[in-house]
């Protein structure tokens, strides 16, 4: 097992790469429509009678009646207010330490709806600690994939989906802070560090790429969908906590002249065509700018804090404390243990600390680091199959907003980094960059094996992967080890007869540039898979020792 997981704008032929800033492909009227769905729900997996008046023909789903009515939703929420709750009472104790007010600033606006365009979504609605600050909706990781819907309800008539909603499966941010900002080495050819998925939350600013990364969903137009980045620090001058945020980063910091029309210009979804493309549409002064842009800033520092700290990235595990000599991994978990850097091939990538012997020979030594990321930070394509059920394909209409999130329709290919070097969502910071597009179109993060087998309760189905397709860990270590052992020429839902989609069927990949090929006929049987699946819930933090 190696490794984690594009839409060219551009060809780059040489060292003159300005002309990709502003590539765009022209947008049609109707994008490709997506197939009709077929699938199986997951084995034991039933949906909860509160959702049965929530699916809609051709399973597909009512996100407004998921939002009010499910109760994975209804969970998260309850969980983030008690959060929020226990974050605000701290900040109000006056017994915090400077190092604890930060991280709990970034608490209060990590688990804080009220910074969303309608008030009504939080970070942590998609990033729930209970499934390791991944989605937690089960519901989702079925229907959508794991993406899930954003601040601003679609009202068109007939619409589908009735809710903006995101392109990818929300990627866990737990050790985040521990990815450098992005770089490309020379060396190795290759790009380490970054956030998000594409790897397009540099850092380069802040030099921070978890702070960057806490900057992207305010803004995004499917997720809080704020209009203007000062939109957020107007809600942050107005919230509970504003005393606090001054407190942690100075007296005034909230102070700014705001124009009559903020809060009609605030509750103005991101994208809207009465904004007319214009990312900063709050009239501020030279010197309120300045200052609002500085607040967010410290904003995203504050959630960066969060979330490298106990809480979120603790290194807690009962593989911690068998590093520490506190804990015994049962015979599966080591079995498991050995095939993940050896057999599996797992910790090529994700990295634990130890060698890989794959390739034969051994490692019996002490563990070169205690507390390994299992993760190199690098960009891979696994060839995962498209993943049709997300709503995103059909986002190729305009909203009442007058705003179109996806014009390709299904016709659409998620190119992870290829995106983020080709332009899509602007110039990239270091536009020497853009010439190592061919090299990674197709490429996703890999992402931290920790507290990928955190769930809320038992039989919650999570979902994994950028697309979400895959929704059991036994699925992504089966992924691994028999993608070219069963592929076939064909898109999800359409496996040929006498063979099982995710058992003896892979759908053909997406983007097949630059596809891994040192995972997919790794030779492992059944059991073998089982005992990986059993080491890497070994990886999830809260054991007691």
């Amino acid at each position: 097992m190696k490794c984690s997981e594009g839409f060219s704008l551009l060809s780059l032929a040489s060292m003159t790469v300005l002309a990709m800033l502003m590539a765009v492909p022209g947008a049609s009227a109707q994008g490709t429509p997506p197939p009709p769905l077929n699938f199986e729900l997951p084995a034991g997996f039933q949906i909860p009678p509160a959702d049965q008046q929530c699916i809609l023909p051709g399973q597909r789903l009512n996100l407004q009646c998921i939002i009010a009515n499910d109760p994975d939703a209804k969970r998260v929420r309850a969980e983030e207010a008690m959060l929020e709750a226990q974050a605000l009472a701290a900040a109000k104790s006056g017994k915090l330490d400077p190092y604890h007010q930060v991280e709990t600033l970034g608490k209060l606006e990590i688990f804080d709806p009220n910074l969303s365009v309608n008030k009504n979504l939080a970070c942590s609605y998609c990033h729930d600690p209970a499934a390791g600050y991944a989605n937690g909706a089960s519901i989702l990781s079925v229907f959508t994939g794991g993406s899930n819907p954003g601040s601003v309800p679609i009202t068109v008539h007939g619409a589908y989906p009735n809710n903006r909603i995101a392109k990818r499966n929300p990627q866990s941010y737990v050790y985040a802070s521990y990815f450098p900002p992005l770089h490309f080495n020379q060396s190795q050819a290759d790009f380490y560090g970054g956030n998000f998925w594409d790897g397009r939350a540099t850092g380069y600013k802040l030099q921070n790429s978890a702070a960057n990364q806490a900057q992207g969903p305010p803004l995004d137009t499917q997720e809080m969908a704020n209009p203007d980045s000062a939109c957020v620090v107007w809600k942050l001058s107005r919230s509970a906590y504003k005393s606090f945020f001054e407190t942690v980063w100075g007296v005034g910091s909230l102070e700014i002249a705001w124009p009559p029309d903020v809060a009609t210009i605030c509750s103005t979804p991101a994208g809207a065509a009465v904004l007319g493309g214009n990312p900063t549409p709050l009239q501020l002064s030279p010197t309120d700018r300045t200052l609002a842009n500085k607040d967010f800033d410290e904003f995203a520092q504050a959630i960066a804090a969060y979330e490298g700290s106990d809480s979120v990235s603790p290194f807690t595990s009962k593989f911690d404390y068998f590093l520490a000599g506190k804990a015994t991994l049962t015979t599966q978990e080591m079995n498991g243990y050995e095939l993940f850097r050896g057999k599996g091939s797992c910790n090529t990538c994700h990295l634990d600390g130890r060698s890989s012997t794959q390739k034969g020979g051994s490692d019996t030594g002490q563990a070169a680091s205690l507390q390994p990321l299992f993760t190199d930070t690098t960009y891979n394509n696994l060839g995962l199959p498209k993943n049709v059920k997300l709503p995103w394909y059909s986002e190729d209409t305009p909203d009442q907003w007058g705003f179109t999130a996806n014009p390709l329709g299904f016709g659409f290919t998620d190119e992870g980094m290829g995106l983020f070097l080709d332009g899509y969502y602007g110039a990239p910071p270091d536009l020497d960059w853009g010439v190592q597009l061919p090299q990674f179109e197709g490429k996703f993060q890999t992402s931290t094996a920790r507290d990928a087998a955190m769930v809320p309760y038992p039989g919650f189905v999570k979902a994994y992967m950028h697309n979400g397709y895959l929704t059991s860990l036994k699925e992504v270590v089966h992924f691994y080890n028999t993608r070219d052992v069963y592929p076939f020429p064909v898109l999800s839902g359409n496996c040929p007869k006498g063979t099982v989609e995710k058992v003896t069927c892979w759908p053909m990949p997406e983007d097949p540039n630059n596809e891994n090929t040192t995972i997919g006929k790794l030779g492992l049987s059944d059991e073998e898979e089982n005992d990986i699946v059993a080491f890497l819930k070994t990886l999830v933090d809260g054991y007691k020792p």
